[in-house]
């Protein structure tokens, strides 16, 4: 469970508590000014739509997640292989950015990432995410094409020239382009053949101002 004052024993044993305590903090203030970022490329747009909204927003995210946490102890970046992102490493975990809602009320465990989890996502919480406590068995799979299975194995090789195989942590968070920033949660999820994300752990983090800290953890 969290702590109304601090980070929860999961992120303590995830990240130990020095970076744990950061990253709480750290963690909302880069989706923050990632949805400003955005907000603001919406604005100049003049457009109605968020057609500039989503685009740089979802750049942006990794962008900020990077600019925030460089420099902390145990901090890296991995460029995957042919992606214009790059993806923050702390304590060995892989911190994925996911935009699961518009909507503050939407609770992240009952959303399927659908097409707003993206293909890398999705593979490297195929590669390294936790695994499935249970499945059906499933129809047989369409093979991948060429280009799909040279992806991954590039990105199977960028990752395992790390010293210890990494760990997965889903940075999700609620914004609209009127509203902002609206929540952020963070936990471990294994991706199911059937499309769903079962949560091992899932726990809110503080908002950027707000004085409660009063957020708990639980496990899903």
């Amino acid at each position: 469970m969290g702590v109304a004052d601090g980070p929860s024993r999961w992120a303590i044993d995830k990240f130990g508590f020095a970076n744990a305590v950061t990253l709480r903090k750290r963690i909302p203030a880069a989706l923050q000014r990632t949805v400003e970022r955005a907000m603001d490329a919406r604005e100049a747009s003049e457009l109605t739509s968020d057609h500039a909204f989503g685009p740089v927003r979802w750049k942006v995210q990794y962008e900020e997640l990077c600019a925030q946490l460089r420099g902390l102890s145990d901090v890296t970046e991995l460029h995957p292989p042919g992606a214009q992102i790059r993806i923050t490493l702390c304590a060995g975990q892989l911190l994925l950015p996911w935009h699961y809602s518009e909507k503050s009320d939407v609770e992240v465990q009952r959303v399927r990432p659908d097409r707003r989890l993206s293909r890398l996502a999705r593979d490297l919480l195929a590669l390294y995410g936790p695994t499935p406590r249970y499945e059906q068995p499933a129809l047989p799979l369409p093979q991948l094409d060429p280009p799909e299975v040279r992806d991954r194995a590039e990105l199977r090789e960028l990752v395992e020239r790390l010293t210890v195989a990494p760990g997965v942590v889903l940075i999700a968070y609620a914004c609209n382009s009127d509203a902002g920033l609206l929540r952020v949660s963070w936990g471990e999820a294994a991706l199911t053949h059937e499309d769903r994300l079962e949560w091992e752990h899932v726990e809110e983090l503080p908002l950027p101002g707000d004085p409660s800290e009063g957020r708990r953890g639980f496990a899903a």
